[in-house]
Parts: C-alpha cells; sequence; structure tokens
C-alpha cells in the first residue's frame, strides 16, 4: 500500500514535470499569444521576401523553444535567463506585432484612396508590376494641408515615373507645368498646370490623349506631403551644381551634396527665382530632389523601421490609385535583395510664348509653354526603350540578382546609406 502510494506520488510529480511552474507557465502563454498575433500580421502584411520571414518565424520558435527548456531546468540562475531572454521575445516580437499592425493598416488605408485606374498589359491582363514595366504620374498640388479647398488645385509638378523591375530601371521624365495642351474635356487649348483645377483625371487623360503613353497610376501629392515623408526617412543627399540662395525662404545651398530635411528639400524644389532659366531649372531641382528619396528609400534596409510612420504620412496626405497588393507586392520585391536601381532623368523641352488660355479670360493673351515636337519625340523613345528592355539587358539583371543574398541584406544595415550616396555622386 505504502510502496503503491509512493509510486503515484512519483507519477504525478513526473506528469507534472512537463509544465512549468504556474508563474512561468503564464509567461509562456504570453509568450505564445505574442507569437501567433506576429505570425497572423506577418502573413496579412505580406511585404516581405520569403527568406525574410522565414528567418523571422524561426527565430521565432527558437526563442520560445529556449525559454520553455530554462523553465524547466532546477538551476535558479537558468530560470533567471530564460525570464530575461523572455521579457526580451515579448518586446522584440510585441513591437514587431505592433509595426506590423500599423503597416498592415496604413497598406489598407492608402491602397487605392484616388478613383481606380485598372493597370493592364498589352493581353488585357492584369499587370504584375514586380515584372512587367509601368508608368506612374506624378502630380504635384502647389498649397499646403490647411489649404486645402481654400485656392484651386493647380499640378505645378508634372512627372511621368517609367519603372521597369525587369532591369531595374527608373526614368522621370518631366513636364513643364505651363506645357500648352488640349484639354481631354473641352478640347480647347489651356496650360497643364490648369488641368489639376479640373481634378486628377483631366491631368492624367490630357497627358495620355498629347503623349499617348498609358500611365498606370498615379500619385497626387502637396507640399506638406513631401516635407514629411523627407522627414520620415531621416532626410535626404541632394547634388546641387551650383550654390545659391533661396528667393521664398532662408535656405542656402551649397555647391556639390547638401543633406536636407524636409523643408529645405521643398524649398530647393521650389525655387526658380534664383536661376536665369527658371522652370527647367525647377523641373531639375524636382528631379534631384524625388531621385534622392527613391534612392535612400530602395539602398536603406534601416527604413524598415521607419515603413509604419511612412506608410502613415502617405495614407493621410497623398493620394493613389495603386492597391494595397501591389505596394505589397513592390515592397517584397526591393526587401528580397535591396538591389540599386538605375536613375535617368530626362525632361521636355521647348520655348515659351503668348497664347489664348482656356481657363482664363477670352481676350487676353498669356504665358505658355511650346513643347519642342523633337524633344517630346526623343523623350517618348527613351519611355519605350525602359518599357520595352532587350533580354540582354533582362539577362544581366538577373546575374546580378543571383549575387545578391539576406546577408547583403544584414550589412546593409550599416553601409546602405553610403553606397546610396557614391553611386548618386557618381551619376552625377
Amino acid at each position: 500500500m505504502g510502496n503503491d502510494k509512493t509510486e503515484n506520488n512519483g507519477a504525478k510529480s513526473e506528469k507534472k514535470s512537463f509544465l512549468p511552474k504556474k508563474g512561468y507557465g503564464l509567461i509562456m502563454l504570453i509568450m505564445a499569444l505574442v507569437a501567433a498575433a506576429f505570425m497572423v500580421m506577418l502573413t496579412l502584411v505580406s511585404a516581405f521576401p520569403k527568406e525574410m520571414t522565414l528567418a523571422f518565424v524561426a527565430v521565432l520558435f527558437v526563442l520560445l523553444i529556449l525559454v520553455y527548456i530554462l523553465f524547466m531546468r532546477k538551476s535558479k540562475g537558468l530560470r533567471i535567463f530564460g525570464l530575461l531572454l523572455a521579457v526580451i521575445f515579448l518586446v522584440v516580437y510585441g513591437v514587431g506585432t505592433y509595426y506590423l499592425g500599423s503597416t498592415y493598416a496604413a497598406f489598407s488605408k492608402i491602397g487605392g484612396s484616388g478613383d481606380s485606374r485598372v493597370s493592364t498589359d498589352s493581353t488585357g491582363q492584369t499587370k504584375d508590376i514586380t515584372s512587367e514595366a509601368f508608368n506612374i504620374y506624378i502630380t504635384g498640388i502647389d498649397m499646403w494641408n490647411n489649404e486645402k479647398g481654400l485656392d484651386l488645385e493647380r499640378s505645378d509638378v508634372n512627372m511621368i515615373v517609367t519603372v521597369c523591375p525587369q532591369t531595374r530601371k527608373i526614368l522621370m521624365t518631366s513636364i513643364p507645368r505651363d506645357t500648352y495642351v488640349k484639354l481631354h474635356t473641352a478640347g480647347q487649348m489651356d496650360k497643364l498646370t490648369h488641368t489639376g483645377v479640373y481634378g486628377v483625371d483631366e491631368t492624367l487623360n490630357t497627358v495620355e490623349d498629347w503623349l499617348g503613353v498609358d500611365l498606370d497610376y498615379y500619385v497626387k501629392c502637396n507640399f506638406s506631403s513631401v516635407m514629411k515623408i523627407i522627414y520620415a526617412i531621416g532626410g535626404i543627399d541632394v547634388y546641387s551644381p551650383k550654390a545659391f540662395k533661396s528667393s521664398i525662404s532662408d535656405y542656402e545651398y551649397e555647391e556639390g551634396w547638401n543633406y536636407m530635411g524636409g523643408k529645405e528639400a521643398l524649398y530647393f524644389a521650389r525655387e526658380r527665382k534664383a536661376f536665369n532659366n527658371e522652370d527647367d531649372k525647377r523641373v531639375e531641382n524636382q528631379q534631384a530632389v524625388l531621385k534622392a528619396v527613391l534612392n535612400k528609400m530602395m539602398t536603406s534596409p534601416s527604413l524598415l523601421t521607419s515603413y509604419p510612420e511612412l506608410l502613415d504620412i502617405a495614407a493621410e496626405d497623398l493620394e493613389t490609385d495603386m492597391s494595397s497588393e501591389d505596394m505589397q507586392a513592390l515592397v517584397r520585391m526591393q526587401l528580397s535583395d535591396l538591389g540599386a536601381w538605375d536613375i535617368e532623368m530626362q525632361k521636355i523641352t521647348g520655348e515659351y510664348d503668348m497664347d489664348y488660355v482656356a481657363s482664363l479670360t477670352p481676350d487676353q493673351k498669356f504665358q505658355v509653354y511650346r513643347p519642342d515636337d523633337k524633344a517630346v519625340a526623343e523623350c517618348l523613345d527613351k519611355i519605350n526603350e525602359v518599357m520595352n528592355p532587350t533580354q540582354e539587358e533582362i539577362q544581366t539583371i538577373e546575374e546580378e540578382k543571383k549575387k545578391t543574398n539576406f546577408i547583403k541584406f544584414l550589412k546593409g544595415l550599416k553601409g546602405g546609406n553610403d553606397e546610396a550616396a557614391e553611386s548618386g555622386e557618381e551619376s552625377e
């Protein structure tokens, strides 16, 4: 009898040994819930490449198992070490879950915030923008957030950004704001900047009518959104061919590289009075700022920590018709190897003239910009060249991709920005 009782107690003791003590068990339960929440959000965001996702999950399970093993040890020191690891786990994956949740909410909010323009390929199928070239039209409105509804929304920045993922090429084609074009709806001649008054669709349709280029997506921004985005990514390095002082602010810019926060970059891009060829130089500066933003966003993995804030700003201050699924696919593609992109810039040139403008008084001529037909044709040829790469170009990039991996991502945490600055300087 006594022996049986002893054996039963031993069996109970052995049974209990598979579970940590009550306090430690509660910690394990909390860790399991955080792990489950993290994996759910990781799946929903779907913005990270497979290798990175597997790494996140592998570390998660290793830590869970290690903490469990340490909690089961008799040594108080090992259990304390397990408790320390549990705290680290909860902080890291708790913050990670919050980060992923914020990212998912921002993706959902910004995706398709504007009127939808379905992006299709030559066969009429929806484009896969991670493997097919596409055009984004950037229209910049000359106002701050607090001025919305107080003034007409003129489109002062007009740029076609042609993106070819197959060759990692980006081509910016700027169009002067005073370009004399035929309005899509009214069929009358007007300045391109005035199309913004009638809405972004009028701008897009007018440009498509004129150039015959399909614009797959658009991004509509204003002064506030540009400034906030640049602050969110930690500022940018912009190259200025000459030193000048802003005529609309107190900022001064040196010849060469200038580190700029959001406001400095905004006034750099807006300046025209400091130059002889006012609008032409302003267009070039706008391109330089956008190039700097793209370079930093695409080559610095440390920006992973800025994505929620960046997306939240974009959701509040930008309007776009790009879906959240397409955004996630682009982020996932870029994070897969953080490969560098070749960014080129061009602009449609012409000359100023005086003519009647449909949206202004009909009995007076105003200054307009007549685009040069030859310059327009050359710009269109370049767009088509980027949109339709050769097999040789595609093969070259594929070979380069094979040399990149997750280790490059980790190394890039330290050197990504320096590499971007060096490549930007060489391209100048």
